[in-house]
């Protein structure tokens, strides 16, 4: 059976074609205008603006997952454990949960 593209130029829909990824477009510029707006004391239902438009976790303060990162890594690869490159809870919970493999 021979493969045929599912999607294509022309059966995806022409709005995907035509978007844009505006890192400054209005959205954020309307965003800063209110982040000033607050600065200056306005009353909003809220008190900060979060950026959630560059998909960046950590730009709007979420902490980083190192820590899950470095256990799953040594899950994956358990050799990763042998070489002193993690700190010791990361290798404890690493023995303790089951490997990946």
């Amino acid at each position: 059976m021979a493969s045929t593209k599912v999607l294509t130029v022309d059966s995806i829909n022409p709005q995907v074609i035509t978007m844009q990824y505006a890192v400054r477009g209005p959205i954020v510029i309307r965003a800063v205008e209110i982040e000033k707006e607050l600065a200056k004391g306005a009353k909003k239902p809220f008190k900060s603006v979060i950026k959630a438009n560059i998909g960046d976790a950590h730009a709007m303060g979420q902490k980083p997952i190192t820590f899950i990162r470095q256990v799953l890594a040594c899950m994956a690869n358990p050799s990763l454990m042998e070489k002193g490159n993690f700190p010791a809870d990361v290798i404890e919970h690493s023995k303790v949960s089951a490997p990946l493999s």
